[in-house]
């Protein structure tokens, strides 16, 4: 997996659930993943940041 630099987190609750934004800080791509309220914030921080890199790759032609 490539190296992001910095990263953004962002969380919101909405209802029951948290939003969690993460952030590349030198591209300014964002993802989010959608979660229970009472998920860890270190669980859906790694889920987040797992979407960004996966998000990130290059894509093979």
């Amino acid at each position: 997996m490539a190296k992001l630099g910095q990263v953004y987190f962002e969380a919101r609750v909405i209802g029951n659930s948290v939003r969690m934004s993460a952030i590349c800080a030198q591209s300014g791509v964002e993802v989010f993943v959608v979660g229970p309220r009472n998920a860890s914030e270190s669980h859906l921080k790694q889920l987040a940041l797992r979407k960004l890199e996966r998000k990130l790759q290059p894509q093979d032609a």
